[in-house]
């Protein structure tokens, strides 16, 4: 059996709105209707970086925040941003672009 959600624990944290401090989490694989939704709110508002869009659809959980928005990640501080670039290209397919071509 495959697994598909992955335990992580971020360097330093992402604090939300309430100043409340979330480390540890769950990040899964992305599936093809994941990457129609990104596309989707891609197209709605282009203020949006479809990295960010990406990592918010593969992160099934952080701290108690149950679902994690682009905006809320454009606010990580840099280690933790690297952190989840580097764990998200060894979970995900290789060789793939956000539009799903090799």
């Amino acid at each position: 059996m495959m697994t598909e959600e992955f335990d992580f624990k971020l360097p330093k944290g992402l604090i939300d709105a309430n100043g409340e401090l979330h480390t540890q989490g769950k990040m899964r694989l992305l599936t093809a209707k994941d990457e129609m939704i990104v596309q989707d709110l891609s197209n709605r508002d282009r203020n949006l970086d479809i990295v960010f869009l990406l990592l918010a659809q593969a992160i099934a959980k952080l701290g108690n925040l149950q679902q994690v928005t682009a905006q809320q990640l454009e606010q990580l501080f840099l280690p933790d941003f690297v952190y989840f670039q580097d764990l998200f290209s060894q979970l995900q397919p290789q060789n793939v672009t956000s539009s799903g071509e090799s």
